[in-house]
């Protein structure tokens, strides 16, 4: 299949499909001038997009990489259960950020009721 059905199946655009091509993430077989696509090839694609939804960049899946260009499904493991403690730490953070906030908010109210209750 062509690049056009290729984007078709798998949900990417034509541009991102040659982007991860360029910088080896997918090996595609040639026809010719013609890049030629198998149902791999769109799998893989899947893969990338839902790796890039969990936050995953393309130059970390590259290191996920083995040397027969396919994913190292171990390391993908590790590495996502890396990714899910940074993403429980921010969580943390941002939960504390949030209650400090509030707390702000709180102490502003009550020092804007008192400069009220004083006019």
């Amino acid at each position: 299949m062509f690049i056009g059905e290729a984007s078709k199946l798998s949900g990417a655009t034509q541009r991102a499909i040659r982007l991860y091509e360029s910088i080896k993430l997918l090996k595609v077989a040639r026809s010719g001038s013609y890049r030629v696509y198998s149902k791999e090839n769109v799998e893989t694609i899947k893969v990338i997009k839902e790796a890039q939804s969990l936050g995953v960049t393309l130059a970390e899946l590259l290191t996920l990489l083995n040397e027969q260009q396919d994913f190292d499904w171990y390391l993908m493991r590790d590495f996502l259960n890396e990714k899910y403690r940074m993403a429980e730490e921010e969580i943390a953070r941002l939960e504390k950020q949030k209650s400090h906030i509030r707390l702000c908010q709180s102490s502003i109210d009550q020092c804007l009721k008192a400069l009220d209750s004083d006019l």
